[in-house]
């Protein structure tokens, strides 16, 4: 049987004070367009849970909006 080149191990949250479960992991550009503090700012991407997706989401609505018109 074939193995899973990603990693099986459990991430959790990148940003301060979060120890949940990551579920999604976002570019860092993406994330510093946001409201969120990071525990290392050096990362290529952020492994995000539920709660602060949510909050990326909310906070780049605009953005990601004028992304899909041009």
């Amino acid at each position: 049987m074939a193995t899973p080149k990603h990693s099986t191990s459990a991430k959790t949250c990148d940003v301060a004070g979060c120890e949940k479960e990551a579920e999604r992991s976002i570019s860092l550009k993406q994330v510093s367009k946001s409201s969120l503090s990071l525990k290392n700012p050096d990362a290529k991407s952020a492994h995000l849970c539920k709660d602060h997706y949510k909050t990326f989401k909310k906070d780049t609505k605009n953005d990601r909006g004028l992304d899909k018109v041009y």
